[in-house]
């Protein structure tokens, strides 16, 4: 085998493993992704790497293209802090390989994009309607009552979505995100004060809860698939393994299997 290589995306987790396609199919892939690396990133040319990190970096910037659309599908706004995507990074120690990806640090996605991505259970009440959230999620609002942070958060959210609505002239056949924005602009446009709107909106969701979108998981799922461990076994010179770790923690053993 190949040296192991870690798909590191600066906070989570997931373990995957993939076998090598006949070598012929796998050559036939590696060689028609290679031939598709002539978009350079803004920050780096890919071709001045070797073959390997040349491919990982391709990868890295599907992965990260593949997250924008997942938000759309899911009608999140792709265009805020959590489409903010950090630059993929590749290192390598001798036969093994480290890809970074997500969000940087310093970004406030790398913390809540946990929680549109797995959803996060309301804390209920009389007037409650619950989510669609899957039972998994590891998230649940603790209070009923939003605090300053998140109404602030939700109050830039609006401001926005009414910014996009403004210069969106499209009537028909609406995008999910789209028609999101169109809502915004219109109860922004309401008596009530923006944060007292941000406030009742904070109030709703910590009652009702925070819908699933499953779109950091499905992108995942979307680009480390077998065409990829086929291209990545011909680049390696063997069969694939991937673990994608949270930093600093224990391995998880309840990812993604590609075999």
């Amino acid at each position: 085998m190949a040296g192991v290589f870690f798909v590191r995306y600066l906070e989570g987790f997931y373990l995957f493993n993939g076998m090598s396609e006949t070598k012929a199919q796998a050559k036939a892939l590696a060689d028609g992704f290679l031939q598709s690396i002539g978009e350079s990133y803004d920050q780096f040319d890919p071709s001045e790497y070797p073959v390997a990190e040349q491919m990982f970096l391709y990868y890295g910037k599907i992965f990260n293209d593949e997250i924008k659309n997942q938000l759309k599908i899911s009608g999140s706004i792709a265009s805020g802090k959590i489409g903010e995507l950090a630059v993929p990074k590749v290192n390598k120690f001798g036969n093994d390989y480290e890809m970074y990806l997500g969000y940087e640090i310093d970004n406030p996605a790398s913390v809540y994009y946990r929680f549109v991505n797995k959803g996060v259970k309301g804390y209920g009440g009389i007037n409650a309607r619950p989510k669609s959230i899957k039972s998994d999620t590891p998230y649940k609002y603790k209070t009923p009552f939003p605090n300053k942070k998140m109404a602030k958060s939700i109050m830039e959210w609006y401001k926005l979505g009414k910014a996009k609505a403004r210069t969106d002239t499209q009537k028909r056949n609406l995008t999910a995100e789209q028609t999101k924005n169109k809502k915004l602009k219109n109860v922004t446009s309401k008596p009530l004060t923006l944060m007292q709107i941000s406030y009742m909106t904070a109030a709703a969701i910590k009652r009702d809860g925070l819908r699933t979108t499953s779109y950091f998981d499905n992108a995942v799922k979307a680009v480390f698939n077998k065409d990829f461990f086929a291209a990545m076994a011909t680049a390696l010179g063997g069969d694939v393994q991937i673990q994608i770790r949270q930093i600093g923690n224990k391995i998880e053993h309840n990812g993604y299997n590609n075999k």
